[in-house]
């Protein structure tokens, strides 16, 4: 059941409030902005209903919060007339679903509920078909690289296990972004001369030619990914993959999923570039430690997560052969995305 969550510096309100509506609705209570930030942090909320008028942060302020930190939550503010201008404005920046004055019939509030109840449903809803239509083209897009070039595919397939490692140990908030972004990481190898991508594999020294298409196809990928709908930081993670940098002065707010992405998908490539080649787990972390170019914390916590069966299944190829019929089907799909990008 959805849970709604009151906000009130005056306890005896809510309380009252809790009261009349524990028989229609799930009900919490909070007596502060910072109480409500705390449990909000916690757990998940359908509706927050806040008062205006409260110590240390308003409800208009608290409301904006909860916006930052849990979007799909649908907010009311609760206000006298005299804050009607301050909310009415509240409600055409979008922070706010409905306003509703003090004091408050029980039958609107009761009709404000459910109708705050009702677009969160909504809301839930239109996430929950994105996020499957999302993974069906990341699904298309990996199936045409498996098929043109599995060599591709087969390192994307590593380095997503790598960065599911490396997020849950590190438990990383968006972890779906950097899951996503390992698996499509190499998409922009279609542009790539399978041969060349062999001789890379093996370890082989590539000419400056080769080393410039290698190293291109990030932004090939980048640039296929970008315009669909919330990929476009999975597409910036992508096209900066090749990034050796690693700065010690903290992300920037805009740029911290991006930066933090590119980071794993860094630590994951290269360790496995270097396994590939030979080198021992051990060994392989040993290399990247003694550079300054890798985020030490996911270093650490490849090591944590090296001796368990989890990683050393991440080092395994997959054991996948396109078929002759996959390869007629996919392989003029990705020639057409290819010319796409040069139109």
């Amino acid at each position: 059941m959805e849970t709604i969550l009151l906000v009130d510096d005056d306890i005896r309100v809510v309380t009252a409030l809790q009261r009349s509506l524990h028989k229609s609705y799930q009900i919490e209570i909070a007596g502060s902005a910072a109480e409500a930030l705390e449990a909000i942090a916690g757990t998940s909320y359908a509706v927050v209903v806040s008062d205006m008028k409260m110590p240390g942060m308003n409800g208009i302020e608290l409301l904006g919060k909860v916006k930052e930190t849990s979007p799909e939550t649908v907010r009311i503010l609760l206000t006298g007339q005299a804050d009607l201008g301050t909310a009415i404005a509240a409600v055409n920046e979008g922070s706010v679903f409905r306003f509703l004055t003090k004091p408050c019939p029980d039958e609107l509030l009761t009709k404000t509920l459910d109708a705050a109840l009702d677009q969160h449903r909504l809301v839930i809803s239109e996430r929950d078909v994105l996020q499957e239509t999302l993974m069906s083209t990341i699904g298309v897009l990996v199936e045409i690289l498996a098929v043109t070039q599995p060599v591709a595919f087969g390192r994307a397939w590593r380095a997503s296990r790598h960065v599911q490692t490396i997020a849950r140990e590190m438990k990383l908030p968006d972890s779906w972004q950097f899951e996503a972004a390992a698996m499509l990481s190499q998409i922009g190898c279609i542009s790539v001369d399978p041969a060349v991508l062999r001789k890379y594999d093996a370890g082989e020294k590539l000419s400056t030619a080769e080393t410039a298409q290698m190293v291109s196809h990030a932004q090939v990928g980048q640039s296929l990914l970008e315009k669909i709908p919330r990929l476009q930081a999975v597409s910036q993670i992508i096209g900066c993959q090749h990034d050796a940098s690693f700065g010690t002065g903290g992300f920037q707010p805009g740029s911290y999923v991006v930066e933090l992405g590119a980071q794993l998908l860094h630590v994951a490539l290269d360790f496995d570039r270097l396994t590939s080649i030979g080198r021992s787990a051990a060994d392989a972390l040993g290399e990247m430690r003694r550079s300054a170019q890798y985020n030490p914390d996911m270093l650490v916590a490849m090591d944590r997560m090296q001796h368990e069966a989890e990683l050393g299944a991440a080092t395994e190829v997959p054991d996948r052969e396109p078929s002759g019929v996959e390869r007629q089907l996919f392989r003029p799909i990705s020639e057409q995305v290819l010319r796409s990008l040069t139109d």
